[in-house]
């Protein structure tokens, strides 16, 4: 019978810490939503190049078509150095664009923009 007690407290234990986990990651993310939106920088699925969307998922070809060459590159690697992809930053007026770049298509998205 003991033994059926210790594990339903277990139980019960691991259940709060996993609702603890949840909760403490949630207020994370939304405090780091919170963080960049005072910062002027969003993460973003989709960006508005004139009468056209950039979206993730995009081709890299459909990148260079609607914004041209970016204005900086950097390789992404993982920590053995093998190349994973790549940061394309495009300065666009008050607005600094960055595109991760992965197996030809656009997999990340962050819009950056002056606050005055």
């Amino acid at each position: 019978m003991k033994t059926v007690r210790k594990c339903k407290s277990q139980a019960r234990r691991s259940g709060l810490q996993r609702r603890f986990v949840v909760a403490a990651l949630a207020l994370t993310l939304g405090l780091s939503g919170v963080a960049s939106a005072s910062s002027g920088s969003f993460d973003a699925q989709t960006f508005r190049v004139g009468s056209h969307v950039l979206s993730v998922g995009d081709s890299v070809a459909r990148v260079v078509r609607l914004l041209g060459k970016p204005v900086y590159k950097e390789p992404i690697e993982n920590r053995f150095g093998a190349r994973r992809g790549e940061e394309w930053q495009y300065s666009l007026g008050n607005h600094a664009l960055t595109l991760i770049i992965a197996n030809g298509k656009v997999v990340a998205m962050r819009d950056q923009f002056e606050v005055q």
